[in-house]
């Protein structure tokens, strides 16, 4: 992944629009995730059974930018929009923080990737980490 054009944020985003948040994915996604990580090792009834129970589900944190079209993160094959409600069927998001409260403004950066699509990037990850573990461990 290259990253470049760096800039500070406001010429492409808006600063105020920018927050961390966790996606719980939609039980269709957490049934091709689990297939595509146990390749065949468990049945595909027993999966479906465990997903549609609530048993096992699949949550991501991520760095989201929202605007009129939803919230939108940014990974290398391009920028990923979620509606955050399950309304287009990619999941819920929730534990929406500004992302100020993690990071300064010296930490996130616009920046242009594999020179495809402007994104919100962060070199750390350690502030990302704090949040998942403020708002998703038990």
């Amino acid at each position: 992944m290259e990253l470049s054009n760096k800039q500070k944020i406001g010429t492409h985003f808006k600063k105020e629009n920018i927050f961390l948040a966790t996606v719980s994915a939609s039980n269709t996604d957490t049934k091709e995730i689990l297939k595509s990580k146990l390749d065949g090792k468990v049945t595909e009834d027993l999966m479906s059974l465990f997903v549609d129970k609530g048993v096992i589900s699949s949550e991501q944190f991520d760095v989201f930018y929202k605007d009129d079209t939803g919230y939108t993160r940014f990974v290398e094959e391009g920028p990923e929009t979620f509606a955050g409600d399950n309304s287009d069927g990619k999941g819920t998001i929730r534990n929406v923080v500004s992302a100020w409260e993690y990071y300064s403004e010296e930490q996130i950066f616009e920046c242009m990737l594999d020179n495809k699509f402007m994104a919100i990037c962060v070199l750390d990850m350690n502030p990302l980490y704090k949040y998942n573990e403020d708002y998703n461990k038990a």
